[in-house]
């Protein structure tokens, strides 16, 4: 059970997030133009998350070739590992070696029905869509020619100030990360894309990824915001298009790439999800196997006013010590109208009209469980969380600690 130096509510809540998506001919061309907004969730045609046993004998060990050459080895071994299934390098998507063995492929129905009958074979779901939600704040984007002057953003002072994060690592699953923003402390080596679409890269053409990073380490350097870890570096895992549309077969491989990567003491912010009730056994085990390291995440509860224990990832706070669910709450200490709940919620932290980095250099105020959730990323990166008050659901009587420094 999660410690909290003052009292402690073991709770749930989802992901869904809320900002503007912006669409075009391709992922990595969108910049400033609001054109439309992806709203939709939906499974992915004959595209399936496989996963092994433990015991499923490849020829890889963890961390014995590193994490690129074991990915490669392990695509290698599938075809003939799974002959009789006559699976192609072209149907395989993704493989997994770190956090969960398995793979994702495209396969026929008779290569489905065989795979669920082999004893390798721990479990098999349909890949799923995720995207993020309904628009709300005010995105801005190009920094122009003079940086504002600093301001610690309200969240930040709520949940107890900033602290200095240098040399802490926190890892963020989302859309990129504006690379060469002057207010964020990027590791670009580390960092990885996972977005199948367009350019491979881990710029942020959506600007979500960015405002969530700036939240957790942005800079104490006198200019724009600052974080709660301020100066912690960032390390970029790119699952969501510049639409903010993903894949949660990109999320595992995020996932195992820190199982493979990552260090004891290290946070991880997820702000992802479906936008209705979906849960995914693979993506939550290999956000547990993350947690088993040592690793802390935070996870966003979900905007769609919902109990969080029918969303994956976020229902996976629930009775996990070194993962956090986090709810949204405003500057009054109230909640947030659009925030998830439930019992895998742990705390809750500021969510309502949160400023923070966003892509093109620029700054941003936006609203969603999205934003609560990297206050409590920084808070794991210096250590435990504490709680200050509590906030009560609005019409009910559930009530929720307010994570702290």
């Amino acid at each position: 059970m999660k410690q909290f130096n003052k009292s402690t509510n073991i709770l749930i809540f989802t992901f869904i997030i809320t900002i503007f998506l912006f669409t075009s001919c391709t992922d990595d061309d969108v910049r400033n133009d609001p054109l439309s907004i992806i709203e939709s969730s939906a499974p992915i045609q004959d595209q399936y998350i496989v996963v092994l046993k433990s015991d499923y004998e490849g020829k890889t060990t963890r961390k014995k070739l590193g994490y690129d050459a074991e990915i490669k080895q392990l695509r290698k071994e599938i075809p003939s590992k799974f002959s009789e299934l006559n699976i192609s390098n072209d149907q395989i998507k993704q493989t997994y070696g770190f956090a969960l063995k398995g793979f994702t492929a495209v396969l026929n129905s008779n290569q489905l029905e065989k795979l669920r009958m082999d004893p390798r074979v721990k479990s098999i779901e349909q890949d799923y869509i995720i995207s993020l939600g309904k628009p709300s704040g005010t995105p801005g984007g190009g920094g122009g020619g003079t940086d504002p002057a600093q301001e610690t953003p309200w969240g930040i002072n709520r949940i107890g100030g900033t602290t200095d994060g240098t040399g802490k690592t926190a890892w963020i699953i989302d859309s990129g990360i504006d690379s060469d923003h002057p207010d964020i402390n990027v590791d670009v080596n580390r960092s990885r894309s996972y977005v199948t679409k367009g350019k491979y890269s881990i710029e942020d053409g959506n600007g979500h990824g960015t405002h969530v990073a700036g939240t957790v380490a942005a800079l104490n350097n006198n200019i724009g915001v600052v974080g709660v870890a301020a100066g912690a570096t960032i390390v970029a895992l790119r699952v969501l298009d510049s639409r903010g549309s993903g894949q949660f077969s990109w999320t595992i491989s995020a996932l195992d790439y820190i199982a493979a990567n990552g260090s004891a003491g290290d946070a991880v912010n997820m702000s992802l999800g479906p936008q209705s009730r979906y849960t995914d056994t693979a993506v939550d085990g290999a956000a547990e196997a993350v947690a088993s390291l040592g690793i802390r995440i935070a996870i966003a509860a979900g905007n769609s006013s919902d109990d969080s224990l029918y969303y994956s990832p976020a229902r996976v706070g629930l009775n996990n010590s070194n993962i956090y669910t986090v709810a949204s709450m405003t500057s009054s200490d109230s909640w947030s109208s659009f925030s998830n709940y439930g019992t895998p919620v742990d705390v809750i932290a500021p969510g309502s009209s949160v400023k923070s980095t966003y892509k093109d250099g620029g700054y941003a105020t936006l609203s969603g469980t999205s934003m609560a959730s990297p206050h409590v990323c920084g808070l794991l990166l210096l250590g435990n969380v504490t709680t200050d008050g509590s906030v009560t659901r609005t019409g009910n009587s559930d009530s929720y600690p307010i994570a702290h420094n």
